[in-house]
């Protein structure tokens, strides 16, 4: 069963700004993989770094049209961006990013920060909560799909 959400997208006022995370579990530690944080209403993921860019361009760029990211049981897909799931190391991490999306209400997304993480690090955080508007716009939504 397939199911899609639309998700309210934010972009920080200056290049680099961004609030913190905030009190997290880290669900996965695979070195080259994607590093899941979850929190009360909200669930983020750090990138490995030569996959960053691609993924940023995706998702907080400034395109004309609203991008779809589908998530399925072995990939996550947006645009060029294709990434394949590790079966072990990702699951927790799709498992409450499914969590979030199937609570009802406003989603929103951005990047976070988190002092733990190694400088220059950023989070895309997908949360219940609306981040800060002294540090970020909104631009269009995005579809978030399920399948």
């Amino acid at each position: 069963m397939s199911s899609q959400r639309k998700v309210q997208r934010y972009a920080a006022y200056f290049k680099g700004w961004c609030q913190t995370f905030g009190e997290h579990e880290n669900l996965s530690r695979e070195e080259n993989a994607i590093n899941w944080l979850s929190a009360e209403n909200q669930v983020g993921f750090i990138l490995p770094r030569e996959l960053t860019k691609a993924l940023y361009r995706e998702v907080l760029g400034m395109q004309r049209e609203s991008p779809t990211l589908t998530i399925s049981q072995d990939c996550v897909r947006i645009g060029e961006f294709h990434y394949t799931l590790s079966a072990t190391g990702d699951k927790q991490g799709i498992d409450a990013l499914r969590q979030v999306l199937h609570n009802p209400g406003d989603l929103h997304l951005y990047l976070t920060y988190h002092f733990f993480y190694q400088s220059g690090n950023r989070i895309i955080t997908l949360s219940r909560k609306q981040p800060l508007a002294i540090i970020y716009k909104q631009i269009s939504p995005m579809h978030i799909q399920l399948t």
